[in-house]
C-alpha cells in the first residue's frame, strides 16, 4: 500500500512541479527540486509492482531500469540545482542524462508491454505511460517551446497516479481488474 500512496503523492508533486515550471516559463531551481522528490516517490512506488513481476521477467528487468532512471534523473536534478539550475540544452548534452534517459526509455518500453500484456492492469494505462515518457525524453533533446515538455510531464504524472490508484484498488479488495 505504500507504494501506491508512494506512485500517487509522487505524480501529485509532480504535477505542482510542472505547474510551476509553466508559471516560471521554464525549468527553476525550485521545479526541477520538486521533480527529482516526486522521481524518488515514483521510483518506491514502481518498486511496488515487484510483488505482481515476480513471474516476469521483463516486468522485472522494465521495474528495475525504471528504478535507476528515476533515480539518475533526482540525482542530475540535484546537481543541476547545485550547478545553478542549468538549462536542459545543456544538461541533455551530457553522456551520463543520455545513459539514463536510454535506460528510463527501454524501461518504460518494457513496463508498457508488461502492463499491456497482463491483465492485472488496463492496456491503456501501459500505452499513455509508455508514450509519455518517451515523449518526455524525446522533448529534452529536440527545441520544443518551453510549455511542451512540462505538459507532457503532467500526462505522464496523471498515469503514474492513476496506476498508484488502480495498485491501491488491488491491494485493498485483493482483485485483479
Amino acid at each position: 500500500m505504500i507504494a501506491a500512496w508512494a506512485l500517487i503523492v509522487g505524480g501529485l508533486v509532480r504535477v505542482v512541479g510542472e505547474v510551476l515550471e509553466i508559471l516560471a516559463g521554464g525549468h527553476t531551481a525550485v521545479s526541477s527540486g520538486i521533480a527529482g522528490g516526486a522521481l524518488i516517490l515514483v521510483m518506491i512506488g514502481f518498486g511496488g509492482l515487484w510483488p505482481e513481476a515476480r513471474g516476469n521477467r521483463l516486468a522485472r528487468l522494465a521495474i528495475i531500469m525504471i528504478g535507476l532512471g528515476a533515480l539518475g534523473f533526482a540525482g542530475i536534478a540535484a546537481w543541476s540545482i547545485s550547478m545553478g539550475t542549468l538549462p536542459m540544452g545543456v544538461v541533455a548534452q551530457m553522456p551520463v542524462f543520455i545513459a539514463i534517459a536510454l535506460v528510463t526509455l527501454i524501461g518504460a518500453m518494457a513496463l508498457a508491454v508488461w502492463l499491456i500484456t497482463s491483465s492485472s492492469y488496463p492496456v491503456w494505462i501501459g500505452i499513455v505511460m509508455s508514450i509519455s515518457i518517451a515523449m518526455s525524453l524525446v522533448s529534452s533533446f529536440v527545441a520544443f517551446p518551453a510549455l511542451v515538455q512540462p505538459l507532457i510531464d503532467l500526462v505522464m504524472a496523471l498515469t503514474f497516479i492513476q496506476l498508484g490508484l488502480l495498485m491501491r484498488e488491488r491491494r485493498k479488495t485483493g482483485t485483479r481488474l
